[in-house]
């Protein structure tokens, strides 16, 4: 079952921010004064003198419609941290599916091996892990989880933490690609591939191709190998 994360992507996005004044330097916009407006022709100009400590008092007083900028940063920091990312699990299946198809259409008659995808998988496990090394030890990654004990219903995760959610991810979803139930749906479907073949030769229907379409078998310790491998991966990154 896939863990819900949330995080900064990466540390790629940032909350957007508007300098008004550079914008309005840019166009080069002159003041309008009021005296030189149809309403201020007739009176006279009045100046206001505010000091620096009465511009501050002034922007404290928190006017109605008013904007409390520190906040609405904060606010901008906290909702560029907490957004939902994809599941390890999920980048998992969707890049082991477009690595196996992007072989599939290199190679002749589009057959990937089983240590290819082995391959394949075991890319996808690392490069995830280093990113989560790489971001944490460079202070650009964030991620939290849920916790209704903590104060805003979230926990922030740390690298092993966040290493150990991948290990768990990683089983689940080879177990569920290459473990017992998926080896026995194999090896059935290829019983039934045979059966059909020996009834296409007594009927002298059997062709080339029919006679080289088997499921690839997945070898008993496939399994227990790849796990081998990404557990001894995850502990070097320890």
């Amino acid at each position: 079952m896939s863990i819900n994360l949330y995080g900064n992507v990466n540390g790629t996005y940032q909350p957007p921010s508007v300098d008004v004044f550079a914008l309005a330097k840019a166009q080069n916009n002159k003041p309008v004064l009021f005296k030189d407006t149809e309403a201020g022709k007739n009176n006279p100009a009045v100046k206001v003198n505010i000091s620096a400590e009465g511009l501050r008092a002034l922007h404290g007083t928190k006017l109605p419609g008013s904007m409390d900028i520190k906040a609405e940063q904060e606010r901008m920091w906290y909702a560029s941290e907490h957004q939902p990312v994809e599941s390890f699990r999920s980048r998992l299946a969707r890049e082991f599916q477009q690595g196996t198809e992007n072989l599939r259409a290199e190679k002749p008659y589009g057959k990937v091996t089983i240590e290819e995808k082995e391959d394949i998988l075991m890319n996808s496990f690392r490069n995830i892990a280093d990113e989560i090394v790489a971001g944490h030890d460079n202070g650009t990654r964030v991620r939290f989880i849920e916790d209704q004990n903590s104060e805003d219903g979230y926990r922030k995760l740390s690298k092993d933490e966040e290493l150990d959610i991948l290990q768990q991810e990683f089983e689940e979803f080879t177990e569920s690609r290459f473990g017992k139930k998926q080896q026995e749906a194999v090896e059935m479907v290829n019983k039934q591939m045979e059966e059909l073949q020996k009834v296409l030769e007594r009927s002298g229907k059997s062709s080339i191709r029919q006679k080289a379409y088997q499921t690839e078998k997945i070898p008993e310790d496939f399994l227990e190998k790849i796990l081998e491998r990404a557990r001894m991966h995850i502990a070097g990154l320890k």
